[in-house]
């Protein structure tokens, strides 16, 4: 094998071990994927909501908010014939529009650089969904430990011992969340986020 064919395969190399770490911190999914994992946590349902389910629904919801950026770039992918700067201008452009500005001016007087750069949008973009994140994780959270702590004083004024009460407060919450329609909310407040 010649050197220039290892040279000229490396960046292709690069760029597909790099295709998760991009997907991840370029689209919707970390902030989905929070927010799901925020869930999982606050149903105490680690048992019926097994990991591999969460990753897949973070996957399924994050490319009905991506959609549109990809259907902006299928046509440039044919007018380029390749991934080039003018094929990743939806990218740049949804990562701009949900950025917070603060964000992009930190990242841009830090660095020095442009705020259009892709080392400023990039992190301001990500620092922003993780900080949303965390924001829906604190309003999911909150009820269901309200829940914990109702059921916490029940059996502390019965006499019971602590041990069985995940046991009565997981079917609480389980019907709780189901009640108020959670899965709807949860998907329509993150979906409408990006609209």
């Amino acid at each position: 094998m010649s050197d220039a064919g290892v040279l000229g395969g490396a960046p292709a190399w690069v760029l597909l071990a790099a295709l998760p770490l991009l997907l991840a911190s370029c689209t919707a999914f970390t902030k989905v994927s929070v927010v799901f994992a925020a869930l999982r946590t606050a149903l105490g349902a680690e048992m019926l909501l097994p990991w591999s389910a969460i990753l897949a629904l973070s996957v399924v919801i994050t490319a009905v908010i991506m959609g549109p950026v990809a259907l902006e770039m299928a046509p440039l992918l044919e007018v380029a014939g390749g991934l080039g700067p003018e094929v990743l201008t939806p990218v740049a452009d949804f990562l701009a529009r949900h950025a917070d500005p603060a964000e992009i001016d930190l990242f841009a007087a830090t660095q020095g650089l442009a705020a259009e750069h892709p080392l400023v949008l990039v992190p301001a973009f990500l620092v922003t969904e993780l900080g949303e994140a965390l924001h829906m994780a604190v309003l999911i959270l909150l009820p269901f430990a309200i829940v914990d702590l109702i059921v916490a004083q029940l059996f502390a004024l019965v006499g019971l011992p602590a041990q069985p009460l995940a046991l009565v407060s997981l079917p609480l919450k389980v019907l709780l969340f189901l009640a108020i329609g959670g899965w709807e909310a949860v998907i329509v407040s993150l979906v409408a986020g990006y609209a």
